[in-house]
């Protein structure tokens, strides 16, 4: 059962130790559907504080006139959501 206030960390590690457990094998099918089935809720938990930074980043890198300030910054948009480096 997963908290209700869980942190994005605490959910990323609980996914880490299903993710271990899974990849090793050594768990029965009932085990392992248990896990797999936590580990579905805990990506919900992870996509939800995701979804909410992303909205988060955009309100704070809004310029005045509506636009992005990725020029200020140096960086683009696209670049701060996918993690890509695509500075010149």
């Amino acid at each position: 059962m997963h908290k209700k206030n869980e942190t994005f960390e605490s959910a990323i590690k609980k996914l880490e130790e299903i993710i271990s457990r899974l990849e090793d094998g050594d768990i029965t099918l009932d085990k392992a559907l248990e896990d797999f089935e936590s580990g579905v809720k805990l990506m919900r938990v992870c996509d939800s504080y995701l979804q909410k930074a992303d909205g988060k980043l955009k309100e704070l890198l809004k310029g005045e006139n509506g636009g992005y300030i990725e020029k200020t910054l140096g960086i683009s948009m696209s670049s701060v959501f996918t993690g890509e480096d695509t500075r010149e």
